[in-house]
């Protein structure tokens, strides 16, 4: 079964080190603040459970890489690895430690627009019509 990848208003692709590693659709409920929020969530949580940043950092920064090396080496990942190498990701953009470019970040494509199928006028005549 494939998945939609294509919201209502396009898609967007999360890379680490120039690796893709998951594309989600992007909705009116799942735009790009709510992916910011998720990331600034898993920070406050981790720290209301008592882990300071540093050690936050090394736990994020191993999940992506681990992600990473999982994918370039073509083994499987769990759908539940994806969500966390997610927040991960959006954890180190909302600290500013990554920066959004090409090879680590998002990359938002809008939604395709179909092309208008031009019917040929000859088409339209009908065979009893001739």
């Amino acid at each position: 079964m494939k998945k939609n990848r294509q919201g209502n208003k396009g898609s967007i692709s999360l890379f680490f080190k120039g690796t893709l590693f998951a594309m989600y659709p992007l909705s009116d409920e799942y735009n790009l603040d709510y992916y910011y929020d998720t990331g600034e969530d898993i920070i406050r949580k981790s720290k209301d459970m008592g882990y300071n940043i540093k050690q936050q950092l090394i736990v994020y920064y191993g999940f992506l890489n681990k992600i990473e090396r999982r994918k370039r080496e073509k083994l499987p990942i769990y759908a539940s690895d994806l969500d966390k190498a997610t927040h991960a990701l959006f954890a180190l953009l909302r600290l500013r430690l990554i920066k959004n470019d090409d090879l680590n970040g998002y990359l938002i494509m809008p939604k395709r627009k179909k092309k208008k199928r031009k019917v040929n006028q000859a088409s339209k005549i009908h065979l009893c019509q001739l």
